[in-house]
């Protein structure tokens, strides 16, 4: 293929809920974002197919939907023999560089990059030694999760910041450098993704800017989504807002930061080129004191997605929904590559010519636990269809949920038996692409292949996986210079 395919940049951000974004007329301000919108094409109704972190990139790099993959959790592997589209750039001629955090699991950390040139900062192995992770998070040891992010929240500096400088950095670097071979680059920061501590000046500037959600005290009915509520106390409901906010404008400067390489890199190649914004899933921020993902609320499973380029369209709204697995099949479209052989992904090629693109079955599906630690027991389903979004509760019947989103965008008001026809047109669709059943059976058979993996790595000595990324954080040994703690944290519950 040589030079003339066109050089193409992802910037993936890690749970950024677009609902905070200036560009969606939130007052956080993404200035670098805001300019991709008004320079290129933004697909305003964008979802991911599972809201947590590791099942979603593995649906977007396969453009198979999780029940295709069996990869539910944040200890799913994805298979060593499943193409991702990066492999199909990669046999076309393209050099493939991932630049920063994917979080796979086991020996492949490639599936499909021929170069990783910044490492992970999320565990790589099943046994990762608590003392390496205490190591690189310190303080914030306890952070990373769902529920020990609702400790505390502030200003001041984080593993976070200083990972995503690290990243940042790389890729500049790399950019920077002549190559011969055209470029398919992923750049993926771990930020805004919770520890809930921003930066102190932008932390100070937002606490005055956030107000409680809406919602915050509205009362979750589905049984399924009960075990994510977290009681929280409005000053500490606002502190992580605003921690929230000033971490997506830390990543809207790093974002600039490496486009403009990007763009000058492009300029020297005399190359035709693409640069994509995309985030893997959202954050609830409070709404219905829920904090973090893991429900088909609109925060949670709504992510950005914005690309601008040479014959991609300028200012340029697509209201159409889409999803994050359509990614794959559009970049290699774009770069005249042949589409991938199984996807449940589509082509969104069309948009770039100031074109709606033709409306596809947008879905997601998630398997809860009734705690953490337990195997999953019940499944969920999500439909999105023009301005209605419809979740399914596989084994609660009674609890489903349809909601109009434009004119309810935060979702308080259950239109499931006021609006029965229109309830009974989702259903038929959520029993067309559902797969509750195949789902359950391959998260069993995960769970079991877990066991064996975690005790081969033991028997083997792999443990201590040498990409997992680790540097001196004495800086976050202490809490942040300014630390608003949670006074009812220890009444958080399902419900309560």
């Amino acid at each position: 293929m040589g030079k003339a395919g066109p050089d193409i940049l992802v910037f993936m951000t890690d749970q950024h809920t677009p609902y905070f974004s200036g560009f969606m007329g939130h007052n956080v301000d993404t200035p670098n974002m805001d300019r991709l919108c008004r320079e290129g094409t933004w697909f305003s109704q964008a979802y991911t197919p599972c809201p947590l972190c590791v099942p979603s990139r593995v649906a977007m790099l396969t453009g198979l939907r999780p029940a295709r993959t069996g990869v539910f959790t944040l200890m799913d592997a994805m298979p060593d023999l499943t193409p991702t589209f990066l492999h199909y750039f990669a046999e076309q001629g393209y050099e493939t560089v991932l630049a920063g955090r994917m979080h796979f699991l086991g020996r492949d950390q490639r599936h499909g990059f021929l170069r990783r040139i910044a490492g992970d900062t999320t565990p790589v192995t099943w046994n990762v030694p608590k003392a390496l992770l205490s190591e690189t998070r310190g303080t914030f040891m306890n952070n990373y999760g769902e529920y020990g992010a609702t400790s505390f929240a502030g200003g001041g500096g984080s593993p976070v910041e200083v990972y995503d400088r690290y990243v940042t950095d790389a890729a500049v670097k790399w950019l920077r450098e002549p190559h011969e071979k055209p470029q398919m680059i992923f750049v993926s920061l771990y930020g805004p993704h919770f520890p809930y501590v921003g930066r102190k000046d932008l932390y100070l500037k937002y606490r005055s800017r956030v107000k409680l959600p809406p919602s915050f005290k509205d009362r979750v009915n589905a049984e399924a989504y009960k075990r994510h509520v977290q009681a929280a106390s409005e000053e500490f409901a606002l502190a992580a807002q605003a921690a929230y906010c000033a971490m997506i404008e830390e990543a809207d400067g790093y974002m600039g930061e490496i486009r403009n390489a990007f763009s000058d890199f492009c300029v020297s190649r005399h190359s035709k080129s693409m640069f994509l914004y995309v985030s893997d899933h959202g954050d609830q921020c409070g709404d219905r004191s829920m904090f973090g993902k893991s429900t088909f609320y609109e925060k949670s499973a709504r992510i950005p997605m914005i690309a601008a380029g040479n014959d991609i369209a300028a200012d340029h709204i697509v209201k159409t929904p889409v999803s994050i697995m359509d990614i794959g099949p559009t970049l290699l479209e774009y770069a005249g590559i042949t589409s991938m052989d199984h996807t449940d992904g589509f082509s969104l090629l069309e948009a770039f010519g100031n074109r709606e693109v033709p409306e596809h079955t947008v879905y997601g599906e998630f398997l809860e636990r009734e705690k953490m630690s337990t195997p999953a027991d019940r499944y969920c389903f999500m439909v999105r269809k023009n301005n209605y979004k419809y979740i399914s509760f596989r084994e609660e019947k009674g609890q489903d949920m349809l909601f109009d989103v434009d004119a309810d965008p935060d979702e308080r008001e259950n239109l499931i038996l006021r609006e029965k026809d229109k309830a009974e047109e989702m259903q038929e669709i959520v029993k067309q692409y559902e797969m509750g059943s195949r789902a359950v059976e391959l998260e069993a058979e995960h769970e079991r292949n877990l066991k064996l993996w975690q005790a081969y790595e033991k028997a083997s000595g792999t443990a201590d996986n040498e990409e997992l990324w680790t540097v001196d954080t004495a800086l976050f040994r202490t809490e942040p210079e300014i630390c608003v703690r949670n006074t009812k944290k220890e009444y958080r519950g399902a419900g309560k």
